[in-house]
């Protein structure tokens, strides 16, 4: 069964990202989606991107659409992964975007995330990657002390915010709680 969610805003507003009902995939809401940009409308045209645990791409496509220079999808699921592929070429926005077909966890343990000033982590929900994706992000020394977080997760979860980052602006909506953080290492 397919379903879509909608861009937001942006040169790309209103188009439409396509992607397979099942329960592994829970696209960042579009009211979700206008918060998180509007807490970074002035700034987010200067910014590269990485969104881990991708799924259909809609954060990082959303970025792009609202001027990001760049996005990197990290997706370890085959049909995410070509979805999210597709989805970049039919919007055109091939140029500014990676798609890699990976593991976020191992990945990140061996990348250099210097250039991100912003990185998305919205991984599947109750599989305890959060916090454990948080300590691995904040033990990368390469990791920008001015790079901010979006994180979204239950808010029937409790996660642990590593000491190193600061909470700048979080927001409930439905079942999901989203946070900003800032690296302040």
């Amino acid at each position: 069964m397919k379903n879509n969610i909608r861009i937001t805003g942006g040169n790309l507003k209103g188009k439409k990202i396509s992607f397979d009902f099942k329960s592994s995939l829970r696209p960042t809401s579009s009211k979700l989606r206008e918060v998180l940009f509007n807490w970074l409308q002035f700034e987010i045209s200067k910014y590269e991107c990485l969104d881990l645990f991708a799924g259909t791409g809609a954060l990082g496509i959303e970025a792009l659409s609202r001027g990001a220079k760049k996005t990197v999808f990290i997706e370890i699921n085959k049909k995410n992964y070509l979805g999210i592929k597709s989805i970049v070429k039919n919007l055109g926005i091939e140029e500014a975007s990676m798609i890699l077909f990976k593991d976020c966890i191992s990945w990140i343990k061996k990348s250099n995330l210097s250039r991100f000033n912003l990185i998305f982590l919205d991984a599947p929900f109750n599989e305890e990657l959060e916090e454990k994706t948080l300590r691995l992000l904040t033990s990368n020394k390469s990791l920008k002390p001015s790079c901010k977080i979006y994180l979204e997760h239950s808010k029937f979860s409790i996660i642990e915010i590593p000491a190193s980052l600061k909470i700048l602006k979080e927001k409930n909506v439905g079942d999901v709680k989203a946070l900003l953080l800032s690296n302040e290492n």
